[in-house]
């Protein structure tokens, strides 16, 4: 328990079996990221990096220099890969953690060069090629360049290719399969012509986050870059992997209201009958996203009840009429499992029209976290 309204629970052990798991579905020799970006998907470094640790991962991918600068000082000595082009300041203090960076083409290369020879040193950099239309950055075949493009990148002195890489923009499977095709080919070609930099060592190629890596084996290549999957955001194993958090509250006052009086701002909910209503005082200050007032759920002693009113900024109310025996103090699950019952990404998505991630990210910057090994709250006997 905590004394915030609201805090997150992250089951340390269900990183740990989601690692194993994926380990599972992946050839001895492809080599697993683990994503720790967005303070490790809201999970926190700090809990998540023990598991990664544990399991002996020789690499992790962030994209803020503190989640790099965070893992080196919790003694993780492996690589640490970059998954977005990085501002010239980043860069230049990315050195000392040993970032290798994400290059989003030649104007980026150049600039990554720069900042490593006014350091007397090298920037071993991943080159993203744009194979998947993403369009996001990348060279891109479409121009008439990229033969030029390789070259001059491959003739930087600052830079040392080791990996070649891309991004997918969508999970459709036949748009992912042309696109793991097309990456072949062009990630082949950009490997040789950086090759000539002279440098040695394997070019890595990569373009696989969670859903394409376990649901297309041919997008592996040298290694795959996996984050949902990481904390148990997924459930293309069947149910295999763990969902790693839950966000908790607890019941801060119970009433009484007749048929006929509205509830919350804009009168937006009419009661049809005599209710007992509930305060939780978590509200979209807190990240609980107000398109969930009126249409998201939350477990009270293992059952749903719903959120009824339009969200306020600390605070929202859920109708326990049906469940006569919760007490103030109560724990409310908004996010998560309580007992037999879970509210899941996929239902958090459906309701508020946005990915999951959107709102999970927002949770772990703005409210506490706890670490919990495999902790579930049982459900409390009701009618």
């Amino acid at each position: 328990m905590s004394a915030a309204p609201g805090w997150l629970e992250i089951d340390t052990a269900a990183i740990a079996h989601n690692l194993a798991v994926v380990r599972d579905q992946l050839h001895p020799s492809t080599e697993l990221c683990a994503v720790v970006k967005a303070d490790a998907y809201g999970h926190g470094v700090d809990l998540v990096l023990p598991a990664i640790l544990d399991e002996q991962l020789t690499c992790i991918g962030i994209t803020a220099n503190a989640e790099a600068h965070a893992a080196r000082e919790l003694g993780y000595t492996g690589r640490i890969l970059r998954l977005r082009a990085a501002l010239e300041d980043e860069i230049d203090d990315g050195i000392a953690a040993g970032i290798e960076e994400w290059v989003g083409g030649l104007a980026h290369a150049r600039l990554v060069d720069r900042v490593a020879r006014a350091r007397r040193s090298t920037i071993r950099v991943h080159l993203s090629i744009n194979s998947t239309g993403l369009s996001r950055d990348g060279i891109d075949w479409g121009n008439g360049r990229a033969a030029a493009e390789l070259d001059a990148i491959a003739r930087f002195s600052g830079v040392h290719p080791v990996g070649v890489c891309s991004h997918f923009p969508s999970d459709d499977p036949a748009d992912v399969a042309v696109g793991v095709g097309t990456f072949a080919r062009q990630s082949s070609i950009a490997v040789t012509a950086l090759g000539a930099a002279g440098r040695g060592g394997p070019v890595q190629r990569h373009c696989a986050t969670t859903h394409v890596s376990l649901s297309e084996p041919r997008s592996h290549f040298d290694l795959v870059r996996i984050g949902a999957a990481l904390y148990g955001d997924t459930d293309l194993l069947g149910g295999a992997l763990r969902p790693a958090m839950r966000l908790v509250s607890r019941i801060a006052a119970i009433n009484g209201y007749p048929a006929g009086n509205t509830v919350g701002y804009d009168r937006r909910h009419l009661l049809s009958r005599p209710s007992t209503l509930a305060v939780v005082p978590v509200g979209y200050a807190d990240g609980y996203h107000r398109s969930l007032g009126g249409r998201a759920e939350v477990l009270v002693g293992g059952r749903r009840a719903p959120v009824v009113d339009r969200l306020a900024m600390n605070t929202f109310l859920i109708d326990i009429t049906h469940l006569p025996g919760v007490r103030l103090g109560d724990e409310v699950v908004l996010y998560g499992d309580q007992g037999d019952e879970r509210i899941s990404s996929r239902e958090i998505e459906r309701v508020s029209g946005q990915i999951a991630a959107d709102l999970y990210t927002a949770w772990g910057r703005l409210v506490p976290r706890i670490a919990r090994a495999g902790v579930r709250t049982p459900s409390l006997q009701g009618p």
